[in-house]
């Protein structure tokens, strides 16, 4: 059975240290092609069947028109299909917006936070409609992680291997090691994930003393709620990356950084512009009632 991949695109918690007058997202790394729209054609790329964008309000509206509610998937793009009407048979890949939860913010919601976040976003939403479009593992791609993804194509299989996890990987350095590279997850390993968090973290109050029934010592301001400082290495510690399919690549470059993006800029490598087609953003169309009506 076809294994059912989500794309994971956290955007939210990101602490760019870009100085600039836009969102750093938009940050081009092609002509006409910039950070955002590469992540999301790497999840098409991938052979992702829905891709969750972890946005919060502030930035969900622009990302939602830059890349819009869905995309072709590119294999099935150029398909030479025998049939006259060949583009009816093109695959969609639909695009799904989700926030951090309000009861996370400045308690747990890093940057690997969001990254869960759209993993239950994307696991309860298909449960609700039909436990048999659950997610079966999920591929996540960082916006700010610079590599050419047409290479990811050739690595489908690896990529929805039921058994094991794929990871790119730079320099032996993997995400586990705090680099923005992608990587795949499956529910169980969130899970885990999730429960090592919310076990480690430090909370508002100390722990009651033995003669106490409830806290009453509160822990100093810079002290509490230290998931909100985690990085990758602590976030995804469950992961499984012992029996993976890893890919090691030639080149990448971290653009949260600005000298790791200039240097990208200055770099003999190049992420070729996809065909414009399949970076177009599309909206699906209004419902021409209202409630009311």
């Amino acid at each position: 059975m076809k294994t059912h991949l989500s794309g994971i695109i956290p955007i939210a918690n990101h602490e760019s240290l870009h100085k600039v007058s836009f969102p750093s997202l938009l940050l081009p790394v092609a002509d006409g092609f910039n950070l955002i729209q590469r992540s999301v054609h790497e999840c098409a790329m991938a052979g992702c069947d829905t891709i969750w964008i972890v946005a919060n309000q502030d930035l969900s509206p622009l990302v939602r028109e830059v890349v819009g509610d869905w995309v072709y998937d590119p294999v099935y793009y150029k398909r030479d299909f025998a049939t006259k009407f060949y583009s009816d048979l093109r695959k969609e890949v639909p695009i799904y917006y989700v926030g951090i939860k309000p009861k996370d913010f400045d308690r747990r919601d890093s940057y690997g936070w969001s990254v869960l976040e759209g993993v239950h976003a994307a696991y309860m939403t298909s449960y609700k409609i039909s436990k048999w479009i659950v997610p079966d593992k999920y591929f996540v791609s960082f916006p700010f992680g610079i590599t050419e993804p047409e290479q990811i194509r050739k690595l489908r299989k690896q990529i929805s291997d039921k058994d094991k996890n794929f990871f790119y990987s730079f320099n032996n350095l993997t995400v586990k090691d705090n680099l923005p590279l992608p990587f795949t997850l499956t529910g169980e390993e969130y899970i885990k994930c999730r429960r090592a968090i919310n076990k480690k973290t430090t909370r508002e109050f100390l722990p009651p003393l033995p003669n106490q029934k409830y806290p009453s010592q509160k822990l100093p301001l810079e002290e509490r709620w230290s998931a909100r400082k985690f990085d990758f290495s602590e976030v995804f510690e469950h992961v499984d990356a012992k029996y993976s399919h890893t890919h090691d690549l030639e080149w990448f470059y971290d653009a949260s950084d600005w000298g790791s993006y200039t240097d990208y800029i200055k770099s003999d490598y190049e992420v070729k512009t996809p065909f414009e087609d399949l970076t177009r953003a599309r909206k699906h169309v209004k419902i021409p009632y209202t409630s009311e009506e």
